[in-house]
This record gives structure tokens, C-alpha cells and sequence, in this order.
């Protein structure tokens, strides 16, 4: 259900959507130190962003700040009707295959909680700098 990457304090993030373009809004979502430490994007602190396919540049640089000087940062898909506020995650049929590339990247295959389980709701690259 859940990338989890051990990571130092400042290191680096590049998450790339593959795909995701489905009747459903797609994400992923970031925690650092289980809501102890924060990531930097784009210059801002955040505890648990939420990256969106539809709105979120194809590649983002995500910083990990632990509360210490290292720590672990858990990534996991993300959905929500459209139109709606509420985030799904965790239910139904949600779930995640991670494909090891090598000790540094990683390709998330997820199914959303909607409908059948389908492994192609959503890939993201992760490759740890």
C-alpha cells in the first residue's frame, strides 16, 4: 500500500507522473517521520502534500526534511471523485506493486479504490537523488 524509502535529512525526491489520466483524480501523497518531519516544494514546507496527475507538473523535486538527521518518507496513491473535497485512500480496491528499477528508483503501479483492481490507474517514477 506504501513506497517507504529511508532518507537523510536534505536529500531528494524526483517524482515523475507516468500516467493517471482516468474519470478519477489521481495523486500521491507524502509523510515524512509519520507527521514528525516535513518536505520542501517549490520553496514550501509541507507535513502531508498531496500531488495531483491533472495539476502537478509532469516531474516534481521533492525535498525530505526528517526530524532528524535521517528518517523515512512514505509515498502512496491518492484519489478523489471530481468535484468532490474528500481524498480517498486505503479502501476498496486500492493498492500499489512497486517496481524496483534499481537501489534509487522505483515505479508505483496503482489501483485506485473504484471498481476492479487495475494496476494502470496510475504510475509514478520515484527516484531517490
Amino acid at each position: 500500500m506504501t513506497l517507504t524509502i529511508e532518507v537523510s535529512k536534505g536529500q531528494v525526491l524526483s517524482v515523475e507522473f507516468m500516467n493517471g489520466e482516468t474519470e478519477y483524480r489521481q495523486g500521491i501523497e507524502f509523510l515524512v517521520d509519520k507527521r514528525k518531519g516535513q518536505v520542501e516544494i517549490n520553496g514550501e514546507l509541507l507535513t502531508a502534500p498531496v500531488l495531483w496527475v491533472d495539476t502537478a507538473p509532469k516531474t516534481v523535486v521533492v525535498k525530505c526534511l526528517p526530524k532528524k538527521a535521517n528518517g523515512q518518507i512514505n509515498v502512496w496513491n491518492v484519489w478523489n471523485y471530481t468535484g468532490e473535497d474528500r481524498i480517498d485512500a486505503w479502501i476498496g480496491n486500492a493498492g500499489m506493486h512497486v517496481e524496483q528499477i534499481n537501489d534509487k528508483t522505483f515505479i508505483l503501479h496503482c489501483s485506485n479504490g473504484i471498481g476492479d483492481f487495475d494496476l494502470n490507474d496510475l504510475s509514478v517514477k520515484v527516484t531517490l537523488t
